[in-house]
C-alpha cells in the first residue's frame, strides 16, 4: 500500500505508507490526504521540523542544532545571504541541507551548486549523497537518483533538481538557469567569471510574465497615487547565497561583505545608484532597486559554535600553531589585512597579472604541458617519511620575468614512482635546468634519474650540471643538487622575496581564458596551497645571527605536532625553481655579455 502526496507537497511520487507512518505528525492523524496538506503546511512554517521528518542522517532523524536551524532559516527567507563560517562549522553540510529542503518544498526550484573547482562543488553534493542515501522519503522523490556525468552532479527532486558545476572558465556552463546559486568557498571564484556567468544564471526571473505584469501594475498604482513604494509587494526572487571562509581584505570578497553590512546596518532602500556612487562608480553591477530586507550576513566564529561543537584541542593547537591572519580567517570569520609572514600575501597578489595593478590582459593561466618555444625550469623537494614530493615548474619569459605555471605534490610515493612523475614532466616540458634538495632523499631521486633501467624508450638520463665525472656520458646535464644550508637557504629566500617585489616571479590568474579539465583543478588547488605555505613561512634568528625559514617554532614537543600538521614543501619546491630560473638566465647573460679584463686601453 502507497500513499501519494498533494500538489502543494512536492512528494508526487509513490511513498511507502510504513516510512510515513513512521512520522510523528501522521501518528496524530487519521485521515491521510488532509495530513499531508497540514504537513507541508507546517514544513514550511517550520523548516527544522521538515529538516527532522524528511530528512535522517545515518540512520536517525536529522536533528540541527539551533544556530542551524537559524543559518536554514535565514537561507530560506534572504534573497542574498552571506554564510561566513569557521572552518569544521558545517557550511558545506548546511548548504546541502538547505538545497535538499528548497527543492522537497518548493516545486520548480533550480538549484545550481558552484564553487571555484569542480572538487569543491562535488564536496557539497556529497552531503547531498549521504541524504539521498540516508533518508526514504527523499529518495521516493527522485525516481531517477543521482546522476553523475563526468561534467556535472544532478539530482531531479520531483520537479525541482539539484546541479553541481565546475566552473572553469564559465565558457561551458553559459545559459544555465536556476532560481538558486549556491557558491561555497567564495574568495576563490574569479570575480570576472562571477558577474559575467555565474550571476547571469539567475537573470531570468522564474516566472518571468508573472513577475513583469505584477510590476508594471504596482509601477502603475504607485503612478497614480493609489499605491506607495513601501507597500509594493516582497517576493523573493532569485536568490545568491555567497558562502565560505574569510580572506584578506583585498579580496573580493571582502568588498562584497562590506557593502552588504553596509546596506543592512543603512537599512537602505532605493536604487542601487546611490551604492555604486559611495562603493565604485565604474562597477556595473550596481544596478536596479536594492532592500535591505534581502539581505543577511552570518557570521559565525568557533567561538559562537556550542561546546565541543568542535575539538577544543584542535582549536588550541591551531591558534598556537598558525601564523595569527590564517587563524583569523580560518576560524575567526576575520577579514585580515594582510599576512603575517616573511612573504606576504599582498605582494603575491601584485605580482599576479589579472588583480588590481595589471592588465588583464598581462593574465596568464597555469599549464598542465608547456608551450613549444619556451623553456622551463623545475624545482623539486624530496619526500621525507610522510612528508609530500613537491614539484613547482616556472616558465622563462623573454622579458627576464618567470611565470608559476605549475605545482606538483605527492604523499606516500616510493621515490620510483615519485621519479616516474618527473620523468612523465620532463616529455611535456621543456626542461632547461632543475633543482633539488640533496636532503630527505634527494640523492636517491638523483641516482634514479640517471639509472638507465629506469627509462622507458626515447627518455634520456639526468646528470648534474658541471660534473667532471659524469660529463663524458650522454644524457641532460641539467641538475643542480642543493644544499640546505643556512647560507643557502637565505640568500634563496630573499632571492624569492625581491623577486616578488619587483614582480620578476609572476603568478597565474583564474581568467576566461582558463581551462577547466580535472588535471587544471588539481594544479590551481596545489599552487594555492603553496601560497597558504609561503604566506605561513617566518624568520627566526639564533644567538649567532644565523636566520631559520620555517613554520613557526613552538617550546619542547609541541613542534614535533606542528611538524605533522603543516607541511611545506610546495614552498620549498618553489623556492628551488626560483634559484634555478635565476642561476640559469644569470648565466645566460654571462654568456651572452662575458667579462672582460685588463688595462681599459686594450679594450678599444
Amino acid at each position: 500500500m502507497t500513499v501519494k502526496a498533494k500538489a502543494r507537497l512536492p512528494i508526487v511520487y509513490d511513498v511507502p505508507e510504513d516510512e510515513i507512518l513512521k512520522l510523528p505528525f501522521f501518528q496524530r492523524q487519521g485521515d491521510f490526504d488532509d495530513a499531508f496538506e497540514e504537513f507541508a503546511d507546517i514544513c514550511l512554517k517550520n523548516l527544522t521540523f521538515a529538516a527532522y521528518n524528511l530528512l535522517r542522517w545515518n540512520g536517525k532523524p536529522l536533528k540541527l542544532a539551533p544556530f542551524q536551524s537559524v543559518v536554514l532559516d535565514t537561507l530560506w527567507h534572504k534573497t542574498f545571504p552571506i554564510l561566513l563560517m569557521t572552518r569544521g562549522g558545517g557550511k558545506t553540510f548546511m548548504l546541502a541541507v538547505y538545497a535538499v529542503i528548497r527543492c522537497m518544498l518548493t516545486p520548480g526550484s533550480k538549484v545550481v551548486i558552484v564553487a571555484s573547482s569542480f572538487r569543491q562543488s562535488k564536496l557539497v553534493f556529497e552531503y547531498i549523497e549521504k541524504l539521498y542515501a540516508f533518508s526514504p522519503v527523499l529518495r521516493a522523490c527522485c525516481p531517477r537518483g543521482i546522476e553523475k556525468p563526468s561534467d556535472s552532479r544532478k539530482l531531479m527532486v520531483g520537479t525541482s533538481s539539484i546541479l553541481a558545476l565546475p566552473l572553469g572558465n564559465g565558457e561551458k556552463i553559459r545559459g544555465i538557469r536556476a532560481t538558486h546559486i549556491l557558491t561555497d568557498e567564495f574568495a576563490s571564484i574569479p570575480p570576472e567569471i562571477f558577474q559575467v556567468v555565474v550571476r547571469g544564471f539567475a537573470a531570468v526571473s522564474a516566472n518571468p510574465i508573472e513577475a513583469a505584469q505584477k510590476t508594471h501594475k504596482e509601477n502603475e498604482a504607485i503612478k497614480s497615487g493609489a499605491m506607495k513604494e513601501e507597500d509594493r509587494s516582497k517576493i523573493q526572487g532569485n536568490q545568491i547565497v555567497y558562502s565560505g571562509t574569510a580572506n584578506f581584505q583585498f579580496n573580493h570578497f571582502y568588498k562584497l561583505y562590506t557593502i552588504h553590512r553596509k546596506i543592512i546596518e543603512s537599512k537602505f532602500i532605493g536604487n542601487a545608484d546611490e551604492i555604486a556612487r559611495i562603493e565604485d562608480p565604474d562597477d556595473e553591477t550596481f544596478e536596479g532597486n536594492l532592500d535591505y530586507r534581502d539581505y543577511a550576513i552570518i557570521q559565525i566564529p568557533y567561538q559562537g559554535l556550542p561546546k565541543s561543537f568542535m575539538d577544543e584541542k584542535q582549536i588550541a593547537q591551531a591558534r598556537a600553531t598558525m601564523p595569527k591572519s590564517l587563524f583569523q580567517m580560518e576560524y575567526e570569520c576575520v577579514f585580515p589585512t594582510d599576512s603575517d609572514g616573511f612573504f606576504r600575501r599582498s605582494m603575491i597578489n601584485a605580482a599576479t597579472p589579472g588583480l588590481p595593478g595589471f592588465s588583464q590582459k598581462a593574465a596568464f593561466s597555469i599549464e598542465t604541458r608547456g608551450q613549444p618555444g619556451y623553456q622551463y625550469v623545475m624545482g623539486i623537494d624530496p619526500a621525507r617519511k610522510t612528508d609530500n614530493f613537491a614539484i613547482s615548474i616556472l616558465k622563462l619569459m623573454k622579458d627576464g620575468t618567470y611565470r608559476n605555471v605549475f605545482c606538483d605534490s605527492m604523499n606516500g610515493k616510493r621515490f620510483p614512482e615519485a621519479t616516474r612523475r618527473v620523468k612523465d614532466l620532463l616529455k611535456k616540458f621543456n626542461i632547461v635546468r632543475i633543482a633539488m634538495d640533496a636532503g630527505g632523499g634527494g640523492f636517491t631521486v638523483e641516482d634514479l634519474l640517471s639509472d638507465e633501467a629506469m627509462l622507458q624508450p626515447g627518455e634520456l638520463p639526468i646528470w648534474k650540471i658541471d660534473d667532471p665525472e659524469t660529463a663524458r656520458f650522454e644524457g641532460l646535464h641539467i641538475l643542480d643538487m642543493v644544499n640546505f644550508s643556512p647560507g643557502w637557504l637565505g640568500e634563496a629566500n630573499y632571492g624569492l622575496a625581491a623577486d616578488i617585489e619587483h614582480k620578476r616571479i609572476l603568478w597565474p590568474y583564474r581568467t576566461s581564458a582558463a581551462n577547466s579539465t580535472e588535471a587544471h583543478e588539481k594544479a590551481w588547488e596545489e599552487i594555492d596551497s603553496q601560497i597558504n605555505e609561503m604566506c605561513m613561512i617566518s624568520v627566526t634568528a639564533t644567538k649567532t645571527g644565523v636566520q631559520h625559514f620555517d613554520i613557526p617554532e613552538l617550546p619542547g614537543s609541541q613542534q614535533a605536532t606542528l611538524k605533522h600538521s603543516q607541511r611545506k614543501d610546495r614552498y620549498s619546491a618553489i623556492l628551488l625553481s626560483a634559484y634555478a630560473a635565476r642561476s640559469y638566465m644569470q648565466e645566460g647573460s654571462r654568456e651572452q655579455f662575458p667579462e672582460m679584463g685588463g688595462w681599459v686601453g686594450d679594450a678599444w
